[in-house]
C-alpha cells in the first residue's frame, strides 16, 4: 500500500515504511521526557488509515494528475480505533484498567488528531467527546480492510502488544513522578493550585509534538531523497563556543577598568553563573541588576552547563523584537559564528498559517527557510514569549512540533516579568513541565522578579536557587540614581510636563521623558520641539525599528558631545535592552518593574555621581485599554510609594517583591483572567473542569483525559488584539517594497529580504490596517502575502500616518 509517491520521479513510500520510519524517529523524540514507547506506538499506528487500496488509487491520481475524482479518505482515526478496540477497558475496575485507558485516550487523541490538532474529550456543551465519536465510529470506510493489511504484515501485531505494554509502564512512572512533585509542592494557600491533570494534558501535547514533527520530518526526507544524520550532536559547538565566551572574559579581567567596583561586581556574579553551571539542572532565579550584563553571565551559564549535562540546544525568550535582534547579534559576535544562532519571531510573512498551507508556502525557498523555524532543531535559538506560549497552546499542528524540542534544553528566559499576565498560569505550567518532566534548566532572568510562585496555578521551584549571591548588597551596589515621586491626583498636562523638564535642563544636559501612551508622548513632544536652544527627538512604536535606530544613534552621538542639551521623548519601547544614558528620567507613573527599567536608561554607566528619576503622573494618558498598566500605577502608588520604607528605596528586592506580591494577587480581581467568550479561566480546559464535567449528561460515557485542546486553542491569543506586520517606505524600505513585488526564486535573496524587512515594519491592529486599506495607503506584495505602506503613510519624524499631507490630526495612535 501506498503511504506517499514522490513527484519527482513517481518513487513510492510504502504504508510500512513510513510507519516505522516515523515510529523510529518519534521514539528518539520522546524519549527525552520519558515517553519512548508512547510516541513510538502514535507514530506506528498514527497513518495505519492508508492500508487500503482506495488510499493508494488516491495518492496515484492525485500525483500523476490524472484527472480521475479524488476521494478524500479519514486516514487519521483507524490507528486510534484499532488501540481502542483492542484494549479500552469500557467498565474499569482496577488501576490497571485505568492506567491503561489512560494510555489508550492518550496515543488516542495523538493518532487521531495529527492533521487537525488536539480534539477535546469533554466538550463545552456537553455533546459527546471528540475521542469516542471518532474511535466507537461505526461506519469508518476501509476499517476492516485497514486492520486486515496492517496485521497481515508479520510482526505487527505483536510490536503494537509490546510497545502497549511498555506505555502502560511509561505512564506509571510519569503517574508516580507527578504524584511525588506535588507531593513536595503542596498548595500553601487556596489561591494556589496544581492540578495532575494538567501535566496529563501537558504529556499528551508533549507526545503530539513527537508524532508530528516525526510524521513531517519523514514525509520531506522522502520527498527530498535526503538520508542525511537527522542527530548531530552540538556538544562540541558548545564546548568551542564556551571557550570563545572565556577568552572575552580574560580580555575583560585584563581591561585597564576591569578594577572598577563596577565590573569587578559585573565579573563576580559572571563567576556565579559559571559555577551554577555545575549542579544540576533547575529553575533558576538571575536577579542581575540593570547593567549588570546579565546577557553574557546567562550565556556563560548556558554554554557550560549544556556542555557538561548534555543539553540539546539553548533557547533565550524574550518580550520584544528589538531586544531579541540585539542579543542575538552580541552572542553571534562573542561566540564567533553567525550560522549557529536561529532568530523567530513574527515574520513580515505571518508563519501563523492554516493547516492547509498557501502556495508560497509550498515554495522550495519557503520550505527551507520554514523549517528551522518549525522545528527549532538549532544550537541556540532566539525567540519571543509569544512563540513560546503558542508552541504549547496555538491552533492546529505546525507550531506544536517544535515543542518537543524545548525538553533537554537549557531555556532562558529574559524579562520574565513580562510574561502576559493573562496566561501565567499556561506559562507557569509549561515551564513547569519542562523542567520537572523534560529535564531542562530553566533560567529566569530579569532585574524585578515576579512572584511566581504565588500564583495559581504557581511555578512548582525551590524558592531559595537565586544564582546572584547575597542580593540586596549587590543592587546597592549597582545603585546609580535617586528616585523622587511627584506624583500629584490631578496629573500634569503636556505644557506642565515641560515646564518641569525646562526646570530640569538649567543644570542639566540631557533629560529622557517616558510616558504610557503615544498621544501623551506627541504632545509632549511638540510642546518641547517649539522651545529653542534643545534639540529634542521622538520615539514610538509608530515608527519602524529601524527608524527608531536611527533615532537611538543620533541621540547617542549628541549625547557625548559638549554643550549639547538633549530631551527625548518616547514611550517605554526605550525601557529594556536599549544601551543610553541621560542624566535625569522623567518616568510617568506605572508598574514598579517599569520605574526600574527606566531607572536603568539614567546614569547608566556611572558618570555622574548620582542621576535622577522622578515619577510624575501624566494627565492626558487614557488607560482604559490597557488595564496592566493602569494596575501597575494603582499597584506602586497605593502599596510601595504608600510605604515609607519601601519608598525610600524603590529599586530594592523588597520593594520589588512587595510590589509584584500586591500586583499579582490584584490582577487575578481586577483583571479579566479568562476569555470574553468563556467564563472560566483557559488554563482549566486543561483541567478536570467542575463546570465542564458537570454538564456532561449521565449516559454518555467519560474518559480519564478531561482536556479541552480545541476549545482552548480556538480561544488562545498571546496577544488579545493580534497586530500585522506592514513594510513601509522609510530609508531601505523603499527598496524592499520595490524588490518584493517582482517574482523571487532565489531563496538566499528572499532570505535577505525577509529578514531585512524586520526593520522596515509597523505593526498595526486589524482596524488600523483596514483603515488604511480604506484610505488606500497599503498595497500587497509577494503573492499578496505582505502588506506595504504607500510613501503617502508614512511621516519621517512620526511614522505611521494615515494622511499623506502631514496631517498629526490623522496620526494613528
Amino acid at each position: 500500500m501506498i503511504a506517499h509517491m514522490r513527484k519527482s520521479d513517481l518513487k513510492i513510500q510504502t504504508v510500512q515504511e513510513h510507519l516505522e520510519s516515523v515510529a523510529s524517529l518519534a521514539k528518539e523524540y520522546g524519549k527525552k521526557a520519558g515517553f519512548a514507547a508512547m510516541a513510538e506506538l502514535a507514530g506506528f499506528l498514527h497513518d495505519a488509515g492508508k492500508n487500503a487500496k482506495a488510499f493508494s488509487t488516491y495518492i496515484d491520481n492525485a500525483v500523476k494528475e490524472t484527472g480521475e475524482p479524488l476521494e478524500r479518505i479519514d486516514h487519521s482515526t483507524a490507528g486510534a480505533k484499532y488501540l481502542y478496540e483492542r484494549y479500552y477497558a469500557e467498565s474499569p475496575k482496577t488501576q490497571a484498567d485505568m492506567m491503561s485507558n489512560l494510555v489508550i485516550e492518550m496515543i488516542g487523541m495523538v493518532i487521531l488528531s495529527h492533521h487537525s490538532g488536539l480534539q477535546n474529550f469533554m466538550q463545552p456543551d456537553g455533546s459527546q467527546s471528540d475521542f469516542f465519536r471518532r474511535v466507537c465510529r461505526e461506519d469508518l470506510p476501509y476499517y476492516e480492510e485497514v486492520c486486515t493489511e496492517f496485521l497481515s504484515i508479520r510482526g505487527n501485531e505483536e510490536r503494537v502488544e509490546e510497545l502497549y505494554q511498555a506505555s502502560v509502564k511509561e505512564m506509571q512512572s510519569f503517574s508516580t513522578h507527578l504524584r511525588q512533585l506535588l507531593q513536595n509542592y503542596p498548595n500553601r494557600s487556596k489561591d494556589e493550585k496544581t492540578s495532575p491533570f494538567i501535566f496529563n494534558s501537558l504529556a499528551m501535547k508533549y507526545i503530539f509534538s513527537c508524532l508530528i514533527d516525526a510524521d513531517r520530518t519523514d514525509s520531506r526526507r522522502f520527498d527530498e531523497g535526503d538520508t542525511s544524520d537527522l542527530h548531530e550532536s552540538n556538544q562540541d559547538f558548545f564546548e568551542e563556543s564556551y571557550g570563545h565566551v572565556m577568552e572575552q572574559v580574560r580580555k575583560w579581567e585584563s581591561d585597564l577598568d576591569a578594577s572598577k567596583p563596577i565590573n569587578k561586581l559585573r565579573t563576580e556574579m559572571s563567576e556565579q553563573c559559571d559555577k551554577t553551571a555545575e549542579f544540576p539542572s533547575f529553575i533558576y532565579q538571575l536577579s542581575i541588576p540593570t547593567g549588570g550584563g546579565k546577557t553574557y553571565a546567562s550565556l556563560r551559564y548556558a554554554l557550560k552547563h549544556a556542555k557538561l549535562k548534555e543539553k540539546d540546544r539553548i533557547i533565550y525568550v524574550v518580550p520584544f523584537t528589538t531586544i531579541l535582534e540585539q542579543n542575538a547579534d552580541a552572542v553571534r559576535e562573542i561566540i564567533n559564528n553567525k550560522n549557529k544562532v536561529l532568530e523567530h519571531h513574527a515574520n513580515v510573512i505571518d508563519d501563523v498559517a492554516s493547516e492547509d498551507e498557501p502556495d508560497y508556502y509550498r515554495q522550495e525557498a519557503q520550505k527551507k527557510m520554514q523549517l528551522a523555524r518549525d522545528n527549532w532543531d538549532h544550537p541556540i535559538i532566539f525567540t519571543t514569549m509569544v512563540q513560546f506560549l503558542d508552541t504549547f497552546y496555538a491552533k492546529g499542528t505546525r507550531k506544536a512540533r517544535r515543542l518537543h524540542n524545548l525538553t533537554n534544553a537549557v531555556i532562558v528566559f529574559d524579562e520574565v516579568q513580562s510574561a502576559p499576565i493573562k496566561h501565567l498560569p499556561l506559562f507557569n505550567s509549561a515551564v513547569n513541565f519542562l523542567h520537572h518532566f523534560g529535564g531542562s534548566s530553566i533560567i529566569l532572568c530579569t532585574a524585578t522578579q515576579p512572584s511566581l510562585t504565588k500564583t495559581a496555578y504557581p511555578l512548582l521551584m525551590d524558592g531559595s536557587k537565586e544564582i546572584v549571591k547575597e542580593l540586596p548588597d549587590v543592587v546597592k551596589a549597582f545603585e546609580r540614581v535617586s528616585i523622587e515621586s511627584k506624583v500629584e491626583n490631578e496629573g500634569w498636562t503636556a505644557e506642565q510636563i515641560c515646564d518641569f523638564t525646562m526646570e530640569e535642563m538649567e543644570d542639566k544636559e540631557s533629560v529622557l521623558i517616558i510616558l504610557n501612551t503615544k498621544k501623551a508622548v506627541l504632545n509632549a513632544y511638540q510642546q518641547l520641539k517649539e522651545i529653542p536652544g534643545y534639540t529634542v527627538y521622538h520615539l514610538s512604536t509608530s515608527m519602524c525599528p529601524q527608524h527608531r535606530k536611527d533615532i537611538l544613534e543620533e541621540v547617542r552621538k549628541k549625547l557625548k558631545l559638549p554643550n549639547e542639551k538633549v530631551i527625548c521623548v518616547s514611550t517605554q519601547l526605550i525601557e529594556a535592552g536599549v544601551d543610553i544614558s541621560f542624566e535625569c528620567v522623567i518616568r510617568s507613573l506605572a508598574g514598579l518593574d517599569s520605574i526600574a527599567q527606566a531607572a536603568g536608561r539614567c546614569n547608566r554607566h556611572g558618570e555622574h555621581e548620582k542621576g535622577k528619576v522622578y515619577i510624575i503622573r501624566a494627565k492626558d494618558e487614557e488607560l482604559s485599554r490597557l488595564p496592566e498598566i493602569e494596575l501597575g500605577q494603582k499597584v506602586t502608588e497605593e502599596d510601595v510609594l504608600s510605604r515609607g520604607e519601601l519608598a525610600e528605596d524603590l529599586l530594592s528586592p523588597a520593594a520589588i517583591q512587595t510590589y509584584f506580591d500586591f500586583y499579582l494577587k490584584k490582577a487575578e480581581r481586577e483583571i479579566k483572567m479568562t476569555d470574553k467568550n468563556l467564563d472560566v479561566g483557559l488554563i482549566e480546559l486543561l483541567d478536570r473542569s467542575r463546570k465542564y464535567l458537570d454538564v456532561i449528561p449521565r449516559d454518555h460515557p467519560k474518559t480519564f483525559m478531561s482536556s479541552m485542546y480545541k476549545t482552548l486553542e480556538s480561544h488562545f491569543e498571546v496577544i488579545e488584539a493580534p497586530t500585522t506586520a506592514i513594510l513601509v517606505p522609510y530609508g531601505e524600505g523603499k527598496e524592499l517594497i520595490n524588490n518584493l513585488n517582482e517574482d523571487i526564486r532565489d531563496y538566499d535573496k528572499l532570505n535577505d529580504y525577509l529578514k531585512k524587512a524586520q526593520q522596515y515594519s509597523v505593526n498595526v491592529y486589524r482596524h488600523t490596517l483596514q483603515a488604511l486599506a480604506s484610505e488606500g495607503l497599503i498595497v500587497s506584495l509577494y503573492n499578496d502575502s505582505i502588506y506595504a505602506l504607500k510613501d503617502s503613510g508614512y511621516h519621517d519624524e512620526y511614522g505611521l500616518e494615515m494622511k499623506g499631507e502631514g496631517g498629526l490630526s490623522q496620526l494613528l495612535f
